[in-house]
């Protein structure tokens, strides 16, 4: 467990970048301290591995003050990565990531072995590991940097901004990588970001900080998108954190409808007496494992042959264009997306086996949602917590739950 008490950090001249930071982060989770330009999070983080010293404060490591430990030996047990990997271009990716393990008197073999297990780990080609990090892309380069932070098995990771120079597509590919290795390893990770979108989709706990270095609120990033302390975390998280609240919330909370489905051998005429009697302007034709065909529109329908089953007539498609979701695994928020994208208003949930267990419209996501909210505040209820009590000013002890 990582541990701030009454941490500050003061610059000769008076600036405050960490003013009397509280916080305990747990063995094992992920706590991202996010907080825009200048609000002392990465001073916050660098103060645990000593490359930055606090002014005033502890600083403890499972109960001990890091100020009593040697720095070098402090940081040679703490995994570090930054931005654009910060890797040594004279060496090869191998002896990049065995840096740490010669450095606490491994032999070269044993250092060697150990990079070529976290190239594989961290989803490097092998072949890569001749190579100098120039010849690597940015997004190999970064998962070097991760495989060096875990050369030597550290128990804490420290990760400062580590996706940021990467595109769009190449961060998310890296943000799945680190749930995947956190899911496996179970690390103490302390990560810093500047986006709120990184910050709810890795973390297990998110520290918002406001400029001068103040804390406002540590909580789940479910809580935080539920239960903004102030105007000011409600600002930061943005005018859709409604929409990204729905992530945590899952599909299978659906009331899903049968009435729209049918069978694709099911003739027009038979059909068109099922959408009248649903009331449906469309009906997902399903074949005989319950897998969708596509969409028929009941006014093409009243126009066909009576007797011509559906599997003979134009569908509108539902394959390449995000009409379905899977309800055992996605979220309302998938849900949702799906019903946005589909030109009928509705979307299809399916099982693991892409079979239709039934339709959600815009209606049937209001009421899941609806009952979700409801849910929460009664558990909020029944636990005594208050909406936004995580948050906390200046000097107040906060802890991660």
């Amino acid at each position: 467990m990582i541990t701030f008490e009454r941490v500050t950090k003061r610059y000769p001249g008076g600036t405050v970048a960490v003013d009397e930071l509280n916080l305990e982060i747990p063995d094992g989770q992920t706590m991202v301290f996010v907080g825009p330009s200048g609000c002392g999070k990465t001073t916050s983080l660098r103060m645990i591995n000593r490359m930055i010293e606090a002014t005033s404060g502890r600083i403890l490591i499972d109960g001990k003050d890091v100020k009593e430990a040697n720095p070098p030996l402090l940081r040679r047990g703490i995994g570090y990565v930054i931005q654009q990997a910060g890797l040594f271009p004279h060496r090869t990716i191998l002896d990049n990531i065995a840096t740490v393990p010669l450095l606490i008197g491994r032999s070269k073999a044993d250092a060697r072995k150990r990079a070529h297990e976290l190239m594989d780990l961290v989803g490097l080609d092998a072949q890569l590991a001749r190579r100098y990090p120039h010849q690597l892309s940015g997004g190999q380069q970064q998962r070097v940097g991760v495989a060096r932070a875990l050369a030597a098995d550290p128990p804490i990771l420290l990760m400062d901004e580590p996706f940021s120079a990467v595109d769009p597509i190449v961060r998310a590919s890296l943000q799945d990588e680190l749930l995947r290795l956190q899911a496996e390893l179970h690390k103490t990770v302390v990560l810093v970001t500047h986006d709120i979108e990184e910050a709810i989709k890795v973390g297990d706990q998110v520290a918002i900080f406001r400029p001068g270095g103040k804390l406002v609120q540590v909580d789940s990033p479910q809580n935080l998108l539920a239960a903004p302390a102030d105007g000011y975390v409600e600002d930061f998280l943005g005018f859709d954190r409604g929409i990204r609240r729905l992530s945590f919330l899952p599909a299978g909370t659906l009331d899903l409808d049968l009435n729209g489905v049918v069978g694709q051998e099911t003739s027009a005429a038979a059909a068109l007496a099922q959408a009248q009697r649903a009331g449906a302007a469309w009906l997902l034709v399903v074949d005989s494992e319950r897998h969708p065909k596509g969409w028929a529109a009941a006014a093409n329908l009243a126009s066909a042959p009576g007797d011509t089953p559906l599997s003979g007539l134009p569908l509108t498609s539902t394959s390449g264009h995000g009409h379905t979701f899977r309800v055992d695994t996605d979220s309302l928020r998938a849900a949702l997306d799906a019903t946005v994208l589909s030109p009928t208003g509705q979307a299809a949930g399916l099982d693991g086996d892409g079979r239709v267990v039934g339709l959600t419209s815009y209606d049937r996501l209001k009421t899941a949602i609806a009952k979700a909210d409801e849910q929460a505040r009664a558990e909020e209820a029944a636990s005594g917590i208050q909406p936004g009590a995580s948050g906390a000013p200046s000097g107040e002890e906060v802890t991660a739950s």
